[in-house]
């Protein structure tokens, strides 16, 4: 199984096309580790619809407080339970693996 780790602070307006950018790969056994590092602008209850529509998929964490990067990131680590792992940011956008 492919892990991957992604990052989430204020990406509103880019998070639904990254998202489903990686959940439309062609490799099926991916889950998604996502980090909300403390958002204010929406982007939380977003992720919340995709964590209830692909509960099998998403493991979703919320940062009550702004951590950064480094201390999110290992965070995301501690769910991970595959020797791979991909890391990709709010708006970054994966190209269909086929």
């Amino acid at each position: 199984m492919l892990m991957l780790s992604c990052l989430f602070i204020m990406r509103k307006k880019t998070i639904s096309e990254a998202i489903d950018s990686m959940l439309n790969q062609t490799h099926h056994k991916v889950r998604l580790i996502i980090c909300n590092d403390a958002s204010t602008d929406g982007t939380y209850s977003i992720l919340e619809k995709y964590k209830q529509n692909y509960p099998d998929k998403i493991v979703l964490i919320e940062n009550k407080t702004n951590k950064r990067l480094a201390y999110s990131l290992n965070k995301c680590l501690e769910f991970a339970e595959s020797p791979y792992v991909a890391r990709m940011d709010g708006d970054d956008i994966s190209n269909h693996s086929g």
